[in-house]
């Protein structure tokens, strides 16, 4: 039986920290850290606890932060339904393991489900009951989901609708003027090609201050391409044009991923309503934004 590749597996083993990060993020990673160091402080959560969609470990990295911090002892793993690989071999994470049927050995019971931009991912309706079922009782979840007013989702939809239209300059521009710089060079471009050249650069001045076109590396990806293919230099030209096609679908099906996480959890009231129907109580749901980085996110806490 034929099965589908977890489209983040690819982009946690090249060794990323977090979805929702990026090296610039200086700001939302002190937010976002504080906001876990404020949820500790809030509860005495029950032990263990489980990261859900833990990626490469963030969270569960900042919660032994915390835990030496403040002297508290915390048992924490993390659960991925990708392949991984931690920044931090100290970490205990759990790859290509789906919280839908997760369960602890020896039939053991979790404290405390966390969880950053996780449990979206996954089967909602499935997952919550499997945690439900896996929780101890009096235990509790905590997790902070996708909003469709944050700026992850608004500009995961921009770049997801603006894809086609790269796609299409670089089959109908793009390619033939390599292939016309391949055979002919610089210096002798025929007018088909003179002409692609004309539209390619047509569409980079049409988008230049577009914020999904400039997050697509466009230029930069297609320059280099094409200088290879003018040097003469076929396979770098195309190990660069093959390459950066591949990572925008590979990138393509993170946002699809991301859009269908998002709109699972609908407004609040669905949100709410996910939980309760799995059999949690005391279920709230608060809108959390964190300043300056236009990400907004909910978060939901929970108790059996």
């Amino acid at each position: 039986m034929k099965t589908t590749k977890n489209p983040w597996s690819d982009y946690w083993q090249k060794g990323a920290k977090a979805s929702f990060l990026d090296d610039k993020a200086r700001l939302q990673a002190y937010q976002m850290r504080k906001f876990w160091f404020e949820r500790m402080d809030e509860n005495e959560l029950k032990q263990p606890m489980v990261d859900v969609g833990t990626g490469n470990g963030i969270v569960v990295h900042w919660l032994t932060e915390y835990s030496q911090e403040k002297g508290k002892k915390l048992d924490v793993l993390g659960i991925d339904s990708a392949e991984i690989k931690p920044f931090n071999d100290t970490l205990k994470l759990h790859a290509e393991t789906p919280y839908e049927t997760f369960k602890l050995p020896s039939n053991k019971k979790v404290g405390t489900f966390v969880s950053h931009f996780g449990l979206e991912y996954g089967d909602m309706q499935t997952g919550l009951k499997n945690l439900h079922l896996q929780l101890k009782r009096g235990g509790n979840v905590i997790a902070l989901v996708h909003s469709t007013d944050s700026n992850i989702y608004k500009n995961s939809k921009a770049l997801f609708e603006f894809i086609p239209s790269v796609l299409k300059q670089l089959k109908k521009s793009v390619t033939p003027l390599q292939e016309a710089l391949l055979k002919h060079g610089s210096n002798n471009l025929p007018k088909s090609a003179l002409q692609e050249q004309h539209n390619l650069n047509q569409f980079a001045r049409k988008y230049e201050r577009y914020g999904a076109f400039q997050a697509m590396n466009f230029v930069p990806a297609t320059k280099h391409a094409l200088q290879a293919a003018a040097q003469g230099n076929s396979d770098e030209s195309h190990r660069v044009l093959s390459g950066y096609i591949n990572a925008i679908n590979e990138h393509k099906a993170r946002l699809v991923s991301l859009l269908k996480a998002t709109e699972q959890l609908g407004d609040e009231n669905d949100t709410k309503a996910l939980f309760e129907d799995a059999g949690f109580k005391n279920v709230t749901v608060q809108t959390v934004a964190f300043p300056e980085t236009g990400v907004v996110g909910s978060c939901v806490q929970a108790s059996k």
